[in-house]
């Protein structure tokens, strides 16, 4: 299993933003987002489950969901996609009462836009892609000196 280290960029009430690197100082390989939608979960959050023998959509949800999305400039291999997820399991899997999702987004903009000076406007696409509507741009700059930005 690799390693990664974690640089927390953004942490709010209700999303928090990772690079996830492969060593100390060097350029990230992916952005996690974890996005909690402070909702019920239900069968549409989970597309890949409707219609399927003993999963009852009526009673699907659990008291809150939560994505996490990382983001990436290629393709990932099943094995990579599977220490991803551990990697956001790490985070979420314990939370009783609330369903989590895992998706990866592929965005060749990533591989130059993965710096503090360039993220947010691509969190920002993310976020909107995700139907969570959360204008990040506008937080003040001198917040990023506290540990939450809220």
């Amino acid at each position: 299993m690799r390693n990664f280290y974690l640089n927390r960029i953004i942490n709010l009430n209700t999303v928090e933003a990772y690079f996830l690197r492969e060593g100390y100082l060097i350029s990230p390989e992916y952005c996690m987002i974890l996005i909690d939608y402070k909702r019920p979960s239900t069968i549409e959050d989970f597309p890949h489950l409707k219609n399927i023998n003993g999963i009852p959509e009526d009673e699907f949800g659990d008291d809150n969901f939560i994505k996490a999305v990382v983001v990436s400039s290629k393709e990932v291999t099943q094995e990579t996609y599977d220490q991803l997820c551990t990697v956001a399991g790490g985070f979420l899997e314990d939370k009783e009462e609330c369903r989590w999702s895992f998706v990866i987004e592929i965005d060749a903009d990533f591989k130059q836009k993965n710096n503090l000076n360039d993220i947010f406007s691509l969190l920002q696409k993310i976020l909107k892609k995700h139907q969570y509507p959360l204008n990040i741009e506008n937080i003040p700059e001198e917040k990023f000196n506290f540990l939450s930005q809220e």
